[in-house]
């Protein structure tokens, strides 16, 4: 018997002959389909199961795809059939329908008109495939006025797979020691992130964007080998004349390596023979945020011949074989999502194909406390295994202002059960009463001593022309003359190298010249949950103190430990004494960036260099000034609150009339960035500052429990304050 596949559709019509337009649904084993939905079926005979005629005769007709009327026994009805795509190159392939086949060339269209009388039955019949692949095709159905139609993939699955372990719609980076040295880079493959117990690793597909390399090898182990050591189950030589440059290598091990519990380490070696080359210097490519299934990559050399765990996605992908699944879809999502009280509002979300199957729709269901608020289906496009892509679902808003938990459950790929052990993701859904204005902020993290930062200050100097006040931007100096003690848990906390920045305290970045730029234009429109504002004031004819007043404004209803942190920053800073000189790796280089060729041009320690949005003082800015916002928060009720700040012994401030303080409102637990103000320092008659106005003092501290305490104790305390108020803040 030659290998015969079938999709049996079975269509229920009915109409009364007075009615011109009958609606109708799709429906696919006992469930509605919306319009466009595709239904992927594997073409393997013994799994078509229910929607073969041959396993599964017409006699129960409802198991399969089915087409019901509303209210009507027969309509006059029209159809189509058009096939998109087809790799399959079988031998036949037919349509029947109303009671005739008609004969489907690799990609056509064809028609009928008929009356179809309660029951009628489709076959799309494909005999003798030559290849594996797939068919696709779209099947319309045309009643009166309303036209419906379904998406089928028909996929003869391949056993063996590129299949990709980075985002390729990611922000890629890249990586190096700066020196011309051996480099040993890996990722690790846990067992079951594809397939099943029988998958293997076949082989390995890299990247280079420079040539200056030699000496490549590829290989494969249980665990990471010594430096200059060999992989515990194979090590491949790469002949020189095959490498290929800004493009994959895709290369094959002699033996297939079964994935067994403990994973499996994927790797390659190299050495560079140059440096200070830009890509020869960096010649690591990865993507800097990963999924919660990759434990980072992996990487040592001949300076450090200790294995470093890094975060992010190497650039590489895995040539696998095995039986995998078929409609598997991963699903990822922020944390949280803002929304508006009573607006259609949309969530993003990041779908990952884990199957062998390309991924053209999918059904979700949101819930809120177990309880179901919004399902639907949506399209999708996902052709390559584990490759990934992004999704807009509408997600429900109310006339609370208030923090909703929601979860998202990715039922259905192709019309199919989601075959994905993470098919589900849960959010925080802050609906707001209103949008508040976004500040965005950007800490460069720098130094004198550093030869490459230049481009750092070339990077803020251009945000700040294009910007202004629209956004924060802080240069962070460290263990030099601008450095400042009080920022160095920001730096411990975020700082990845010289020069690197944080945007909004949330994604890291090697700074390029346009990183600034960019990174604030690709947030200056983000939602928040609070507005901040804020004005400065000296309060001494010294220019020694400075009054700081804002006005808080939460958008929802909530509770939780929230707190305002300052930092000062100020421009025009120069000197000429030890720690003034800008080191300059760029001198006597030839950089294709126009902005970075006077940096060319200058000696490498350049004097006289004119420093701008250094933090010169900081009070708190990791975690704020604790009792600056009360635990209680009420939607769209301000809160007020005046810090002094004392600047009395700072040594950095060289001009006060180019100082700026930015306060920044922060979640007092994490360290979360909601917002930002910056104001410029104003004079005012110091006669006319009011007592009341000045910062409100803690007179006396209480435990939980009541007991009186003399400092700060680990959890809540129960603070009163001189001006009458009493509050409770955490402690950490």
């Amino acid at each position: 018997m030659n290998k015969r596949l079938f999709i049996t559709l079975t269509a229920l019509f009915a109409t009364f002959a007075a009615v011109s337009s009958q609606n109708f649904d799709f429906w696919y084993q006992g469930r509605i389909l919306d319009d466009g939905t595709t239904v992927a079926i594997d073409a393997v005979e013994n799994d078509l199961g229910e929607l073969s005629c041959e396993t599964n005769p017409h006699s129960n007709p409802s198991n399969g795809l089915v087409i019901k009327l509303d209210d009507a026994t027969s309509a006059k009805a029209t159809a189509s059939l058009r096939i998109l795509s087809n790799t399959l190159e079988p031998s036949l392939m037919q349509w029947c329908m109303g009671g005739d086949c008609t004969p489907m060339s690799g990609t056509s269209t064809k028609y009928k008109t008929f009356t179809a009388n309660n029951t009628e039955q489709v076959q799309f019949d494909a005999t003798g495939l030559q290849k594996e692949g797939m068919v696709e095709a779209i099947l319309t159905i045309t009643i009166g006025r309303i036209s419906k139609s379904i998406n089928i993939l028909f996929t003869n699955n391949q056993k063996q797979v590129w299949w990709y372990y980075y985002d390729k719609e990611g922000n890629w980076y890249i990586y190096g020691s700066s020196k011309a040295e051996r480099y040993y880079v890996a990722t690790y493959v846990p067992y079951g992130y594809i397939g099943g117990n029988d998958t293997t690793i076949d082989g390995l597909s890299f990247y280079f964007l420079d040539s200056d390399v030699s000496d490549i090898q590829y290989w494969v182990s249980t665990t990471l080998p010594d430096f200059g050591g060999q992989a515990d189950l194979e090590m491949v030589q790469l002949p020189m004349s095959e490498l290929k440059f800004s493009q994959f290598n895709e290369v094959k091990f002699k033996k297939s390596h079964v994935i067994p519990q403990g994973g499996l380490y994927v790797g390659y070696s190299f050495t560079i023979l140059a440096k200070n080359k830009y890509y020869s210097d960096y010649p690591v490519s990865y993507r800097l945020s990963n999924t919660p299934y990759t434990s980072g990559y992996y990487i040592s050399t001949s300076s450090n011949t200790s294995w470093s765990n890094r975060s992010g996605d190497l650039m590489v992908r895995i040539l696998s074989n095995g039986q995998f699944k078929n409609n598997a879809v991963n699903v990822y999502s922020d944390d949280h999502i803002y929304t508006l009280k009573d607006s259609e509002q949309t969530l993003q979300l990041k779908l990952q194909n884990n199957g062998a199957t390309p991924v053209k729709s999918v059904g979700y269901v949101i819930e809120t406390d177990g309880k179901q608020v919004a399902s639907g289906t949506t399209k999708a496009n996902i052709s390559e295994m584990m490759a990934m892509s992004t999704i807009s679902i509408p997600i429900p808003t109310d006339v609370e202002a208030a923090i909703h938990n929601r979860s998202i459950t990715i039922t259905e790929v192709n019309g199919q059960i989601n075959e994905s052990y993470n098919n589900k993701t849960d959010i925080k859904q802050y609906n707001l009463l209103e949008k508040p204005q976004f500040m965005p902020i950007f800490e460069e993290f720098t130094a004198t001593w550093c030869g490459w930062c230049p481009r750092g200050i070339i990077a803020m100097n251009k945000a700040n022309e294009q910007f202004g006040n629209k956004a924060a931007i802080i240069a962070v100096h460290n263990d030099e003359t601008m450095g400042i003690e009080e920022y160095m848990p920001v730096i411990e906390k975020f700082c990845k190298g010289y020069p690197t920045g944080v945007a909004n305290r949330t994604e890291g970045a090697g700074i390029g010249t346009n990183t600034v730029v960019n990174s604030i234009k690709n947030t200056i429109d983000n939602h928040t949950s609070a507005a901040i504002q804020a004005d400065a004031f000296w309060i001494n004819s010294e220019q020694t103190e400075i009054r700081v007043d804002t006005k808080t404004t939460f958008q929802l209803n909530m509770s939780g430990n929230y707190a305002i942190g300052y930092v000062l920053t100020a421009d025009g800073l120069t000197g000429s004494g030890p720690g003034w000189a800008q080191s300059n790796f760029y001198s006597g280089e030839s950089d294709t960036d126009p902005d970075l060729q006077y940096w060319c041009q200058q000696p490498s320690s350049v004097s006289g260099v004119v420093f701008n949005h250094v933090a010169v003082a900081a009070w708190q800015p990791l975690y704020g000034v604790e009792g600056s916002v009360e635990n209680v928060i009420k939607a769209g009720t301000p809160q007020n609150y005046t810090f002094i700040a004392d600047i009395s012994g700072n040594t950095i401030i060289q001009d006060k009339s180019k100082l700026k303080m930015i306060t920044l409102l922060l979640n007092a637990d994490t360290g979360e960035y909601i917002n930002a103000a910056q104001t410029s320092i104003k004079t005012i008659d110091p006669s006319s500052i009011n007592e009341t106005q000045t910062h409100p003092q803690i007179v006396e501290r209480y435990s939980l429990d009541g007991q009186k305490i003399n400092a700060p104790k680990h959890g809540i305390n129960i603070i009163r304050m001189n001006n009458g108020s009493v509050k409770k803040v955490v402690v950490k």
